[in-house]
């Protein structure tokens, strides 16, 4: 590298670390394209205005899927009808309100409100009724086409809302162009580029500021791991319903402007191409890019206007081995690659220091932080008269068990033998068939796993469940803040725990990078940080080396200073390393209980492990 280069790095890295500091690389870029394009809106020629400004009002858009997609997980085509019901709103509302108000951003809020209300009635009977990923694509689907279906129907002119007829496939011809209070006078071309930049400007740094805040981390782990998330004490219903409300929003706020833009608004917003198309932008964008959102649509819209538009036979084919080369080259999108690209060939731009956080304490077990101080007590847990059944099969057949606080207590059992349908009983991820499950005092058979786990109930599953590409600390600090809501004190008790277990080195590697063992102990590191009253933990030591294995006996003897622990385990040896009373399952029944030496002593024990003869059981 020449002095020159050299120079003017070394000139540029400080402010670029301020800035890295609060913003993610993209954002100081998207901020200097946007002061470009504000720029150019007051010179270029009206009709490329006019062109501009339909591709930042489709950038909106498709920022709304990258928001529900890209950020909440939840693949939906709704964002189509919201953009649809936007524009009709802005519409209507333009017609019967203009002559009265003399402007129309009255109008465009009410499409905004008007969008953001079907999209959270359509989400409330979706996510809290429990649909399936797949089925909300396909609900948001049809929904979309019903709308298409409807509004070509009413070229009746019965079919109207004030003075606004419908129109049928013709739609609302004379809608009010943009009109700000005060003024009187239609926004000009280069005015409305202007404006729809500087309100997707705010719109997408509104979001990035969402994003920052601990709901922006929540969504994350909720896209990355829906169960863990529900097992951390998040309800994901709520999480997805307002991240399904704010991309309905912000895709009404889009319609509106397309109306405003064009003064009419027909039913081929709702149509099938067009409801494609929102996915096909921000693949190509980057779909976890906010600005890549509008990447995608200028590159997209960009080649298809050079193909002559719609009309252009060519033009689908060249978009779909645009967007397989896309996905095949370049899976992250086009914005995050050249992100990728320039932190690789400008190490100066890439490098950001990180904050570790508070210093966690290394010296004693656990520490304040993390299991001592203020955590909550620890609780029984009791199941009484427990049964489940899967259609003809009883895979519980009247189980009862009461732990009392503190200790640890191990539940074991041949395959088949019901001791994981015990433990799911109790974690909440199936309800019983009938009988009652307490936690202290509080009944909570009819508890959901969120419920239970912000009433102090930890689990730990089989196989690790964490956010593979959020990192460790990232993932230790969720479990914490979803049992305190305080952001300081999850800072403290995240670093606490990785401090204890011996991670924080790696506590700002991706957790998909950890060795197994390593997750395994993450994985019960972010129970510890959550605070139980009462942790359960499914074969923890699974896949681990005897030195791993050796680490989590004490890793769950120091758990049970303030919680009553209860392990599910195959491995005999581990059991007997933590000389723990044992609860043997047989038939979806307990079977015996007593020491692990008492047991291994138990003919009929043997016999059921062995496949021996079992003319000892039962007698």
């Amino acid at each position: 590298m020449s002095t020159n280069n050299r120079s003017l790095s070394g000139s540029v890295a400080p402010i670029w670390h301020r800035l890295r500091k609060h913003f993610p690389v993209e954002i100081p870029g998207a901020a200097a394209v946007t002061l470009a394009g504000a720029v150019l809106a007051t010179t270029v020629a009206p009709f490329r205005a006019l062109d501009w400004s339909l591709w930042v009002i489709y950038g909106l858009l498709a920022l709304s899927f990258t928001f529900v997609w890209g950020r909440a997980g939840i693949f939906s085509f709704g964002q189509t009808a919201f953009f649809g019901i936007g524009a009709y709103a802005y519409g209507v509302l333009g017609i019967d309100l203009f002559p009265q108000t003399g402007e129309t951003t009255t109008a465009l809020a009410a499409a905004v409100v008007i969008a953001a209300v079907v999209a959270a009635t359509l989400g409330y009977f979706i996510f809290y009724g429990n649909v399936g990923d797949v089925y909300v694509s396909i609900i948001t689907l049809a929904f979309t086409l019903v709308l298409l279906t409807f509004m070509s129907s009413t070229a009746d002119p019965s079919y109207h809302i004030g003075q606004a007829l419908l129109g049928g496939y013709n739609g609302i011809v004379g809608v009010p162009p943009l009109m700000l209070p005060g003024g009187g006078q239609m926004v000009s071309p280069n005015g409305l580029l202007f404006t729809c930049i500087a309100v997707a400007a705010l719109v997408g740094f509104g979001i990035h500021l969402l994003l920052r805040r601990p709901f922006g981390r929540i969504l994350a782990g909720l896209r990355e791991n829906e169960l863990r998330t529900e097992l951390l004490g998040y309800d994901v219903r709520r999480y997805k319903l307002v991240a399904f409300t704010v991309g309905g929003a912000i895709a009404g706020l889009a319609g509106g402007l397309f109306a405003a833009w064009g003064t009419s608004i027909n039913p081929s917003v709702f149509s099938l191409p067009q409801a494609a198309l929102v996915p096909i932008w921000v693949l190509v964008g980057g779909r976890r890019s906010l600005f890549g959102a509008f990447v995608g649509v200028a590159i997209v819209q960009g080649v298809s206007d050079a193909l002559g538009g719609g009309g252009g036979s060519a033009t689908p084919i060249v978009l779909g081995t645009l967007l397989i080369a896309v996905v095949l080259l370049l899976p992250e999108g086009v914005l995050p690659t050249l992100s990728e690209l320039a932190r690789r060939f400008l190490p100066a731009l890439g490098r950001t220091s990180v904050d570790a956080g508070p210093a966690g304490r290394t010296g004693s077990p656990a520490g304040d932080s993390v299991i001592g101080g203020e955590s909550r007590k620890a609780a029984s847990i009791t199941a009484v008269d427990v049964h489940k059944r899967f259609g003809g099969v009883a895979a519980l057949a009247g189980a009862s068990l009461e732990v009392a606080p503190n200790g640890v207590h191990c539940l074991i059992g041949p395959n088949g033998a019901g001791k994981s349908t015990f433990f799911n009983m109790l974690s909440g991820r199936y309800r019983p068939t009938s009988g009652t499950v307490l936690l202290g005092d509080e009944q909570i058979t009819l508890r959901r796993p969120d419920e239970r786990a912000r009433r102090g109930i930890g689990i730990k599953l089989q196989v690790p469940s964490l956010y593979g590409e959020l990192t460790a600390f990232e993932n230790v600090w969720l479990a914490a803040y979803g049992a305190k809501r305080d952001i300081a004190e999850a800072d403290v008790r995240a670093q606490g725990a990785l401090a204890w277990l011996h991670l924080s080195e790696k506590a700002h590697r991706p957790a998909g990078e950890l060795s197994h063992g390593e997750r395994q102990w993450l994985e019960i590191g972010m129970v510890m940080a959550s605070d139980p009253k009462v942790v359960l933990l499914d074969e923890p030591t699974a896949g681990m080396t005897r030195e791993e294995t050796m680490r989590v006996v004490e890793l769950i003897h120091d758990l049970a200073r303030t919680a009553t622990v209860i392990v599910v385990e195959h491995d005999m040896e581990f059991v007997r390393q933590l000389g723990a009373p044992v609860t043997m399952f047989h038939e979806g029944r307990i079977f015996t209980s007593g020491s692990i030496e008492q047991l291994r002593a138990d003919e009929r024990v043997l016999d059921i492990y062995l496949g021996r003869g079992t003319s000892h059981v039962g007698s």
